[in-house]
């Protein structure tokens, strides 16, 4: 499973349960995930952090309710999964600039945030999915062992600037000696790149930054364990597969096409689980 199954999961989960009390805890594990890596992920493909997703679409649904004249404001707080006509109030006002009562009273074409659907398409354990611009820090590494070197700078950046429980997206891909994208296995070197905001400051860090150009991709989900396969053979595997699929289906890889492999939360501990991405026409 991808991981925009997972969060799909939860955003589906989300919608079934609008009126009723949402605890993190049951949502993170619909995508059998921690809280905290929930909370990442979920910022991270949606835009929206969790709780603004909640609010933004128990408000939506509440502009629905309120043209049913027979509701009463009360009812439709208790159908938004508000617990009290006031807190629902002020949520609605701060979100639309106006109360429920002048709203039914004087209705006006608030748009609101519609049911996400994350993925577009979706094929034998594989999916289409665009990705957007992304600005990154990028961590070089050469052999021996280019990804443990490169995933211990990474690491040391991420600590210090404490941004490890802060959300973020890590992508890797081989390279040459020369940096650039390498397809061989037997790479000499590795390339982490971990996505940041527009608005932190790296004027005062010795790091290099790059954009991830916007591109469409195949992207399906694999893990393994490397003490069990030290050779990485379910990676190169699962690769193996994404290719064939693609064939399969009919996709058309890009000429010079890209491809990541984005690092995600294990679901057992010892294990490495990446989705693996190639960009397509």
């Amino acid at each position: 499973m991808t991981i925009y199954e997972q969060i799909q999961k939860t955003i589906d989960y989300i919608e079934d349960n609008l009126s009723s009390k949402l605890k993190s805890e049951d949502v993170a594990e619909e995508a059998n995930m921690s809280v905290r890596s929930f909370y990442n992920y979920f910022w991270a493909l949606t835009g929206f952090s969790y709780k603004q997703y909640v609010i933004k679409r128990r408000l939506t649904k509440a502009l629905d309710f309120l043209q049913k004249e027979y509701l009463q404001v009360v009812d439709v707080a208790f159908e938004s999964g508000y617990e009290t006509h006031e807190s629902f109030s002020r949520a609605f006002k701060n979100e639309f600039g106006v109360s429920p009562v002048d709203f039914r009273k004087r209705p006006q074409n608030f748009e609101g945030v519609k049911n996400m659907k994350i993925i577009k398409e979706m094929y034998m354990g594989v999916i289409v999915k665009s990705l957007p611009e992304m600005r990154i820090v990028a961590f070089e590494a050469f052999a021996p062992e280019p990804e443990l070197k490169g995933k211990e700078q990474m690491e040391k950046w991420l600590n210090k600037r404490d941004l490890k429980n802060k959300p973020h997206r890590i992508f890797g891909h081989n390279i040459d000696l020369d940096g650039n994208l390498d397809d061989n296995p037997e790479n000499v070197g590795y390339k982490f790149l971990v996505t940041i905001t527009d608005e932190l400051d790296l004027s005062k860090d010795n790091v290099k930054t790059e954009v991830i150009k916007a591109g469409k991709f195949v992207v399906t989900g694999i893990e393994g364990n490397i003490d069990s396969d030290p050779s990485d053979k379910w990676i190169t595997e699962g690769w193996q597969k994404l290719q064939e699929m693609i064939k399969h289906k009919g996709y058309r890889i890009k000429d010079n096409c890209r491809w990541f492999e984005e690092e995600l939360e294990p679901s057992k501990p010892g294990n490495l689980r990446l989705d693996l991405y190639l960009e397509i026409e």
